[in-house]
């Protein structure tokens, strides 16, 4: 309560934060206003408690050939709501209903990079990132799109023919390449 009868000595503090240390100080008041406060009580822990808030802002992409790289923000210790705290990784190929779990036992670690030979370049896939404690696990963020890493273009464009415009210009042109062999974002020519 914000105001405790002068009679009262104890109190219940609600809606603390799980496995967070904290710390008391009492202040005496009367009609005239309030005394200093008393010295701070020693340090108290609240109980530890499944995690209760995911990861932010995950997303991804880029990385090496046949990988797969998956990043987030890491939840702050004051939201861990306890010891082992890590996250469990799950992703799927985009359109499968069978997901691929990983943990990362780090609370600090930022990313997991799945390899696979199988993967292929630049290919959808379902992301989400969860937590867990010594409690239990707790939520998944939203599950986001990440591509897998891309490959330099396969395939040369073909269709190549010149044309002479004047004494000092050459016209070039050429087919675009097919977007999936592309293996991925197509930014450009070079001629």
């Amino acid at each position: 309560p914000d105001v405790i009868d002068g009679k009262t000595f104890t109190s219940t503090v609600v809606d603390l934060n799980p496995w967070v240390e904290y710390e008391f100080r009492v202040v005496a008041s009367n009609k005239i206003g309030g005394g200093e406060p008393s010295l701070p009580s020693e340090k108290v822990r609240t109980e530890e408690a499944v995690p209760e808030v995911p990861p932010s802002e995950v997303s991804g992409g880029g990385g090496s050939r046949s990988e797969l790289v998956i990043t987030w923000d890491p939840v702050p210790e004051e939201l861990q709501n306890g010891e082992g705290f890590g996250y469990v990784v799950a992703f799927r190929p985009s359109g499968s209903t069978t997901w691929i779990q990983a943990v990362v036992t780090s609370p600090d670690t930022p990313r997991y990079v799945f390899r696979n030979e199988s993967i292929l370049p630049f290919s959808p896939y379902d992301v989400r990132v969860g937590v867990y404690n010594n409690k239990g696990e707790g939520p998944f963020s939203a599950v986001t799109t990440v591509f897998s890493a891309e490959e330099e273009p396969s395939t040369a464009p073909a269709g190549v023919a010149a044309t002479s415009l004047s004494s000092s210009a050459i016209e070039v042109s050429w087919a675009a390449i097919p977007w999936k062999m592309s293996n991925g974002r197509l930014l450009g020519y070079e001629v």
